[in-house]
């Protein structure tokens, strides 16, 4: 399984974790990875471009929690873990528990630290003290960014809630929100949502492995500064 998972990873995702993970959800699977044609249990297949055949099984997408009891057709579990770019693989045991067997990273070659914006330090991915600042802004809000190529051709943002909620509070829409004309981010329970004004999205920010909140999508008029060290200046 994890070698398929990798292929797709790779050369159908362009190494994005999160597409690989809303892929993997939005069907259920005969089999996953190329070639399509192998037919499931029901005998009807759908093929999905370079990913695999999508099946029509009754089961559908299940919802389970790690210390619910384990169906007994179930042999082993793959969580993908967006932040790290890793697999965890649970096995089941004879006592209808799941067991934590590894954790398998996407890239074979990786051997440093997985940082949360899914870069390797050894890739020149790390994390620098920046503000985050805002159309007509007085002040920067405090984030780190990460300035490395990603695959989306966009810096990465983390920041805490306490940033996000200060970011709601000077993005809220005023008046009517649809003729309002910048993006906003608005606080949904425990998560956080950036909101597009030509109806785009929302975007749902994810979270890294130390609980920040990551912004990987390019908002216009959105910019930074780094934070000046000694004998540094500041770049935007």
């Amino acid at each position: 399984m994890i070698p398929l998972l990798r292929l797709v990873w790779k050369h159908t995702l362009n190494s994005n974790t999160k597409a690989l993970a809303d892929t993997v959800l939005r069907h259920d699977w005969a089999w996953p990875n190329p070639p399509a044609g192998r037919p499931d249990s029901a005998g009807v297949t759908h093929p999905v471009t370079d990913v695999s055949d999508t099946a029509d099984l009754l089961d559908s997408i299940r919802r389970e929690r790690l210390d619910a009891p384990v169906d007994d057709r179930l042999e082993c579990m793959y969580l993908v873990d967006v932040a790290t770019d890793s697999v965890q693989v649970y096995e089941a045991t004879r006592r209808g528990r799941w067991l934590r067997h590894s954790t398998v990273p996407f890239d074979p070659d990786a051997a440093e630290p997985v940082l949360g914006c899914g870069g390797y330090t050894l890739h020149g991915h790390h994390w620098q003290p920046a503000h985050l600042w805002l159309p007509d802004a007085r002040t920067g809000f405090d984030a780190e960014i990460c300035l490395a190529r990603h695959p989306h051709d966009a810096p990465v943002w983390r920041f805490p809630d306490a940033t996000a909620q200060a970011v709601c509070a000077a993005t809220a829409p005023t008046g009517e929100q649809a003729a309002w004309r910048e993006p906003w981010l608005r606080r949904m329970g425990v998560e956080f949502d950036l909101n597009w004004p030509d109806r785009r999205g929302p975007h749902r920010l994810r979270r890294d492995a130390d609980g920040l909140l990551l912004l990987d999508v390019a908002v216009p008029d959105w910019s930074w500064w780094l934070m000046p060290t000694p004998g540094d200046g500041a770049n935007r």
